[in-house]
C-alpha cells in the first residue's frame, strides 16, 4: 500500500512565509478540514499545520488525482478563485509512494525544519495524529507509517548530535546577534517575524 502514501503541501522550501501564514489553521479548525479531506475519498488523512508546513499526509487510491483536490481545498482556505489558484499550485509540493513515506520520517526526525534538530516538530506531528484519530482518520498504512517515524525520530535524538546546536529559529538569531554585537544588553533591535516567532 506504500503506493498510494501521499504527502501535498507548502512549506518553507516551497513558498513564503507570508503564504504558510495564510493557510495555517489553529487547532479548532482541524476537525472541519479533516471532514473535508473525507469527502474528498481519503479514509486515512491527517492534517499538520506548523510554522515551516501546512500539509496533508495521507493514504488515497488515487494520489494523483487526491493531490489536485488538496491544492483545491488550500486554494479555497486562502479565498482564491480559478486566475489566482495557479499561483498557489506552482508554491505547493506533492510527494507519491515511498517519497512521501521518506518525507514523513524527515518531518518527525525534524530534518525537514528550517532549523534542523528542533524539537517541537514530533510534539506537533503527534498533535495532528491525534486529532486525526479522533476524527476516525487512520488506518494501517497511516499508523504503520507514523509509528515507524516516530521510532527513527527517537533514534535520530539519541544516537546523533543534532540537537546540540541551536534548535529554535528564535535561538539561531539570538546566536548570530550575539555572534555579531557581543554582550546584547546595550544595543537595540527590530524584531520582524511570523506570529509566535516573532514574539518569542
Amino acid at each position: 500500500m506504500i503506493a498510494s502514501y501521499l504527502v501535498i503541501g507548502a512549506s518553507h522550501r516551497t513558498c513564503s512565509g507570508s503564504l504558510r501564514d495564510r493557510l495555517a489553521t489553529d487547532e479548532a479548525e482541524v476537525p472541519a478540514v479533516l471532514e473535508r479531506l473525507k469527502t474528498l475519498g481519503f479514509e486515512q488523512a491527517l492534517w499538520l499545520s506548523t510554522c515551516d508546513r501546512v500539509e496533508v499526509q495521507g493514504v488515497h487510491p488515487r494520489p494523483l488525482e487526491a493531490a489536485l483536490a488538496v491544492a483545491d481545498l488550500l486554494t479555497g482556505r486562502l479565498g482564491m478563485d480559478a486566475a489566482d489558484a495557479g499561483s498557489l499550485a506552482g508554491q505547493l509540493f506533492t510527494l507519491t509512494g515511498e517519497a512521501a513515506v521518506r518525507h514523513v520520517f524527515e518531518v518527525a526526525s525534524s530534518l525537514d525544519s528550517q532549523i534542523v534538530g528542533e524539537p517541537h516538530v514530533l510534539g506537533q506531528l503527534k498533535a495532528a495524529h491525534r486529532m486525526a484519530v479522533a476524527a476516525g482518520m487512520t488506518g494501517p498504512e497511516l499508523e504503520a507509517a507514523l509509528q515507524a517515524a516516530y521510532a527513527a525520530a527517537k533514534r535520530v535524538r539519541s544516537e546523533t548530535t543534532i540537537a546540540e546546536g541551536a534548535t529554535s529559529i528564535v535561538a539561531a538569531a539570538v546566536q548570530v546577534a550575539r555572534d555579531l554585537h557581543g554582550n546584547l544588553k546595550r544595543c537595540s533591535a527590530l524584531l520582524m517575524g511570523l506570529g509566535d516567532m516573532g514574539t518569542l
